[in-house]
């Protein structure tokens, strides 16, 4: 409650300063985007967020609305867990009456593309999330320059500035390979979910 007066009211110290936003949140993760939704139902009255653009490999360059859980994590690696559980199931079904043909094919290329298909889904719910709370979305590299001052670097380079009262930073992580022996061999739960795998 004391959070939610705070952004509403303020400080009375900061009674008469001027900002862009009451809020602007640095990170368009679950977090982030709770935070800016949530901020904006409570009473702040204008509320900012950046995130990176959508890629389904994280970056220094790309991200994408709804994090590293909905997009590269928990949700895709859900849906090929489930995806790969069906053969086995198919090959008992026969014992119990199902009728199949003598070859179960599996592709795998298409339930990438579903997987794909969903984080892209989600991706564009937690948009609208954030639309309908009426909070401004930027797409870019967000960064504090100054007290009360953030800075959002465009794709094209432009660079956006803005002062916010509050000022959240939701940045969350990204998969990284740990700095070992060996680690150029190996590939992180990004790469993972997009492999190919042989043709």
């Amino acid at each position: 409650m004391a959070s939610r007066k705070m952004l509403i009211d303020g400080n009375p110290n900061e009674e008469n300063a001027r900002y862009d936003f009451d809020l602007f949140v640095i990170g368009a993760g679950s977090g982030g985007v709770r935070a800016a939704r949530f901020s904006a139902n409570y009473g702040a009255k204008k509320v900012g967020i950046c995130e990176l653009p959508f890629h389904v490999i994280s970056s220094e360059v790309n991200g994408g609305v709804g994090g590293t859980c909905v997009l590269r994590g928990c949700v895709p690696k859900k849906i090929l867990v489930y995806g790969a559980s069906f053969g086995g199931e198919l090959e008992d079904a026969r014992s119990f009456g199902w009728e199949l043909n003598e070859n179960i094919d599996f592709n795998w290329r298409k339930l990438l593309h579903k997987k794909t298909e969903e984080i892209l889904r989600l991706n564009g719910i937690y948009k609208r999330l954030l639309s309908n709370a009426g909070v401004k979305l930027f797409e870019g590299e967000g960064k504090i320059i100054g007290p009360n001052e953030v800075q959002v670097t465009q794709l094209d380079g432009t660079k956006l500035k803005f002062s916010a009262k509050h000022i959240l930073i939701a940045t969350g992580s990204r998969a990284q390979r740990p700095n070992i022996p060996g680690q150029e061999l190996a590939i992180t739960s990004d790469e993972a979910f997009e492999s190919r795998g042989s043709t």
